[in-house]
Order: structure tokens, then sequence, then C-alpha cells
């Protein structure tokens, strides 16, 4: 019986890890956490990046 129980956990941490891993590597894919506070500060930064 408790190696039902033990089967049974590693099986449910197994999932639940799965699916935020999943979470996790479509906010990456989406841009993650951007370091500008909006569109204009970071269209900015990439100007000057591109100039010399």
């Amino acid at each position: 019986m408790e190696a039902v129980v033990l089967i049974g956990g590693l099986l449910y941490i197994a999932a639940v890890g799965y699916l935020a891993m999943d979470r996790l590597g479509r906010f990456l894919d989406k841009g993650g956490i951007s370091p500008y506070w909006d569109e204009a500060e970071e269209r900015q930064a990439q100007n000057v990046k591109k100039s010399p």
C-alpha cells in the first residue's frame, strides 16, 4: 500500500513539474520580463544601440 502512495506522489510531482515548466517555457518564449517600462523606452534603447 505504501508503494502505491509513493508512486502516486511521484506521478503527481512529475505532472505538476511538467505543467509548470511548460508554462514557464511559453512565458520565456513570449519575451519574459522586459527591462523597460514601456514600448517607447524600449524603442529608444534599441535606437541608441544601433547608432554609433
